[in-house]
């Protein structure tokens, strides 16, 4: 049986749920923003894969002293025959992430906790 009762928009609209507010960042995560537009934005996105992997989470699938060589030297690890590394360069075929050797532990800890904010 269908059903032929007029809807009331405005209880509709009241049954639905607002959407969660934005999540406010930290001065940190803020750093880290900015720091992972100016350096990594171009080939990772947060929630999705592109040229790399989404990078979301990043923190805690990986050891953080593991990030700070792989970041700073991807080809470096790949060359010293790390499994892990190695890996993650056959899984994303083979393209080569550029070196960051200008980021410091404290920078690269900063776009690590951006990585961690939850999806709003």
């Amino acid at each position: 049986m269908i059903n032929t009762q007029p809807i009331n928009l405005a209880q509709a609209q009241a049954t639905i749920e607002p959407p969660a507010p934005p999540v406010e960042l930290t001065e940190v995560q803020k750093e880290g923003k900015s720091l992972f537009n100016t350096n990594c934005a171009s080939c990772h996105k947060l929630y999705k894969k592109a040229v790399g992997p989404a990078l979301a989470g990043v923190a805690d699938k990986y050891e953080r002293e593991w990030l700070y060589k792989w970041i700073k030297n991807s080809a470096a690890l790949i060359a010293s025959g790390n499994a892990q590394a190695v890996a993650v360069y056959n899984e994303y075929g083979q393209a080569n992430m550029n070196a960051f050797p200008q980021l410091s532990n404290e920078d690269i800890d900063k776009i690590l906790e951006y990585t961690s904010v939850p999806k709003s």
